[in-house]
């Protein structure tokens, strides 16, 4: 006979008939007490236990019964209203079918080419630009958004809900919220995946035009967490001139294209740095013509080397202000991610 850690993992399989969804997911399961020899006394909340109860019933005596209980004793009661409230909040979120929301990911084959800092100006560009605009870092290891931003300050939470921070215009979420300083993530692939599910279904993102996604580098577990969570998506393939950063970029392309992701072009970054009113071209020069050709997309933007001003803190941020020189760049970017994103969309 099956003890009550056992029969709740079956109960938790069952699905609530009016929220549909299943009873882990509600925490429906409230209380289990199995007695010898063959009786089972079953504490379940429901949103509402009157719809289908006979068929719910005879659900769990056909499931139980297999296992020998012969006495099955069921005590439905009404599930809390604000865990109602936030299981249809979250389908009503930005992954929900109703969402007009643009994924946008950004993608690099490694690590170091700025794909974080051209995400952080991509989304202020397109704050700037007049979308509603939410950043989201998936770089669940090499997390640096918030510093990026020169914004350290913890989200909050609202019921089951998390807010995001908001700054520069930009609705943010990070893994570096949730890690003490200076602590490693050592994390398998199965917790990263859970971790970008929340950040996706748990984080009251509101209504959006643009969530840009942060990717890690390369095509590991958390890229293919993304292309399996969102079946639509936009990418930006980022590289450096160099010869071998743009090599790699290209597989990430690849894989976006095979998990039927559009990519909308590619961006060189580190193009050139001015050194005295000379343009040096430290990583060589062709990356981002490369990867383009290679996945038959437009270069979109090659951008510079260049540091921003202080910020208001007094330290040197990642965030392009429109004293700087390629905060031209960032906007340039934002409209051709616009213009593409809406043929895409028109193309559909």
């Amino acid at each position: 006979m099956l003890n009550e850690q056992q029969v709740g993992k079956l109960m938790n399989r069952l699905v609530d008939p009016l929220l549909e969804a299943t009873l882990e997911e509600t925490n429906g399961v409230l209380g289990i007490e199995v007695i010898k020899p063959d009786k089972v006394i079953l504490e379940l909340a429901l949103a509402d236990p009157e719809v289908d109860k006979e068929a719910f019933s005879a659900n769990i005596q056909e499931m139980l019964g297999q296992f020998g209980f012969e006495e099955i004793v069921l005590d439905l009661q009404y599930l809390a209203s604000d865990v109602i409230d936030s299981i249809l909040e979250q389908r009503e979120g930005i992954l929900s079918e109703s969402s007009k929301t643009k994924f946008v990911a950004i993608a690099s084959g490694k690590g170091g080419v700025g794909k974080s800092t051209i995400a952080a100006n991509l989304a202020v560009a397109l704050a700037k630009r007049g979308k509603k605009v939410g950043v989201l870092d998936a770089d669940i290891y090499g997390f640096s958004l918030p510093v990026l931003f020169g914004e350290m300050t913890a989200p909050k939470k609202e019921g089951n809900f998390i807010i995001p921070v908001e700054t520069h215009g930009v609705k943010m979420i990070s893994m570096d919220f949730f890690v003490e300083s200076g602590e490693p993530v050592i994390w398998r692939g199965p917790m990263l995946g859970k971790m970008v599910k929340m950040f996706l279904e748990e984080v009251k993102w509101g209504e959006l035009d643009y969530l840009i996604i942060d990717l890690p580098p390369g095509t590991g577990d958390v890229a293919l967490d993304i292309h399996a969570l969102l079946p639509s998506c936009f990418e930006l393939i980022v590289t450096t001139p160099h010869y071998a950063a743009a090599q790699v970029a290209s597989r990430a392309g690849y894989m976006a294209r095979k998990n039927g992701h559009h990519i909308l072009g590619v961006v060189e970054n580190m193009s050139a740095v001015n050194i005295d009113g000379r343009l040096v071209e430290l990583f060589g020069a062709g990356g981002g013509e490369k990867v383009a050709t290679d996945l038959d997309v437009d270069l979109l933007a090659q951008l510079r080397m260049e540091q921003p001003v202080k910020n208001t803190a007094g330290y040197v941020d990642g965030i392009y202000n429109s004293e700087d020189l390629l905060s031209e760049s960032f906007l340039n970017l934002a409209d051709e991610v616009i213009t593409k994103s809406d043929v895409s969309m028109d193309l559909k």
